[in-house]
């Protein structure tokens, strides 16, 4: 059921509305209000560095938590209804449900909410559950100086974006040890290599800002100094991401609950591939993107079995078997791309034995700060109101299984795709975290997703790597 983003708009002002009475008809509170503000990109790149301002909430500290999270859950419960995406699954209605999560959504440099895949997946790794959260804050400070930086640039910033990467090239020549406490001995060589690289390329990233500088405001030359610029940060966040990886307990995995050893599961991450092709009835053959023509819309979803290892080995279960390879868009609708319903003929999900019960998936979520994942438990029903999730519904291409409305345990093959608008998700109130299993990102290609439409077809859908990170049932 496709609806505008007016009428979507106007039902989250609503709701929010409710959800203000409903709190203070049980508890009495206040909201300090603030200015929020969104930063905008002007082009692909804009997911790499996009913050909003966060929205503050001053509550009296006698009110009852349980009081709190009740009413939330109340509105939350009736949104849904309105607001979440339905799509079928058999005789049932399924879509992503709105849920109440009063994450802080930060970055590491401070409080504005993160909309970039990198580094929400770089956030959502172990690191403060298996390292602890003081042995790993060195390295957290040096990611947030680069990224930072990469901000600044986009801004035209550049004394500020210089300031940063000097920042970080500091830390590593002055803190190396600190940086390198978490690393195992026989990782240490490996991440000292790293960490030499990145500095290298912080380097380059100081003389690019430099020429940014130099080629005058609004320039040409200008535009291309800043683009190489920030291709050099995306370097830098890159390898901080492999020295934070190496980090890791050698050879960890996530938890899963015994009940659940009859399912396949992904130790690790993987990247799967997704080519589309326009269907019949697009009314156009092409993707048109920034002015550039396309036959095809391919993009990238970074995987991660880390926070979710049943969700993401499911889907990449169903991938390397073809499930997916020539379905169709089954919505496209500016708020939520979905597929992965094969019809009510074979129950609406993958049946493994042709003809049999469909495989389900328990819903599943990934908390920071919590060393094992939460299962079949929605932040609500576990009193975790509050807590931030490890892969947040806030940067286009968040990738989740759908469930039925009312059943936590009854996701399968149905995949979403949520597109974030600051408008309908503000800071602090997402309607998603915490009620469905995310377990990626897209992490390239994001500006094909808004040019999707219904009925557009998966000509191919393949794994690239981390394949060897996914393990069957046992």
């Amino acid at each position: 059921m496709s609806r505008s983003r007016s009428c979507l708009l106007g039902l989250a002002l609503m709701a929010t509305t409710l959800a203000l009475a409903g709190v203070t008809f049980l508890s009495p509170w206040s909201p300090a209000k603030t200015s929020p503000t969104d930063r905008k990109q002007r082009s692909d790149r804009s997911l790499r560095g996009d913050w909003a301002a966060q929205e503050a909430w001053v509550e009296e500290e006698t009110i009852p938590l349980s009081q709190k999270a009740w009413a939330l859950s109340l509105v939350a419960a009736l949104l849904v209804a309105f607001v979440g995406p339905q799509v079928e699954l058999g005789s049932s209605s399924l879509g992503p449900a709105a849920a109440y999560a009063r994450s802080s959504g930060t970055s590491g440099s401070g409080s504005r909410v993160n909309k970039d895949p990198v580094s929400l997946l770089q956030y959502a790794l172990p690191l403060e559950e298996t390292c602890g959260e003081d042995k790993v804050k060195p390295i957290r400070e040096l990611q947030a100086n680069v990224e930072e930086a990469r901000l600044f640039v986009t801004q035209r910033i550049f004394d500020k974006a210089r300031g940063d990467v000097t920042g970080a090239l500091k830390q590593i020549a002055e803190r190396k040890k600190e940086l390198l406490t978490p690393v195992v001995a026989d990782r240490k060589a490996s991440v000292e290599g790293l960490l030499t690289q990145l500095g290298t390329t912080l380097d380059q990233i100081l003389e690019e800002i430099g020429g940014a500088e130099y080629g005058g405001t609004g320039t040409p030359y200008q535009a291309d100094m800043v683009e190489k610029c920030l291709k050099s940060a995306d370097q830098a966040q890159e390898i901080i991401g492999q020295v934070e990886e190496m980090m890791l307990p050698a050879g960890f995995t996530s938890k899963v609950p015994s009940e659940y050893s009859n399912l396949p599961r992904l130790d690790g991450r993987a990247v799967v591939e997704f080519t589309l092709v326009r269907g019949p009835e697009a009314g156009t053959k092409v993707y048109s993107v920034d002015s550039d023509l396309y036959n095809e819309a391919k993009f990238k979803l970074t995987v991660d079995g880390y926070a979710a290892p049943l969700s993401a080995g499911n889907f990449v279960d169903l991938v390397q078997r073809g499930f997916y390879t020539g379905m169709d868009i089954q919505r496209a609708d500016g708020f939520i791309i979905q597929t992965g319903d094969p019809g009510p003929e074979k129950g609406g999900g993958f049946q493994p034995t042709p003809g049999g019960p469909v495989r389900q998936i328990p819903l599943e979520v990934g908390i920071r700060g919590r060393p094992e994942t939460l299962y079949g438990e929605t932040v609500d029903e576990a009193r975790l109101v509050g807590k931030p999730v490890k892969i947040p519904f806030q940067a286009d291409g968040t990738a989740a299984l759908a469930r039925r409305e009312f059943d936590n345990d009854s996701a399968s093959s149905q995949v979403f795709f949520f597109l974030f608008e600051s408008d309908m998700t503000p800071a602090g109130k997402n309607l998603f975290d915490g009620r469905y299993g995310s377990f990626g990102y897209v992490t390239e290609g994001a500006a094909f997703l808004r040019k999707i439409k219904q009925g557009d077809i998966i000509k191919e859908l393949k794994v690239i790597s981390g394949a060897e990170n996914l393990k069957q049932s046992t």
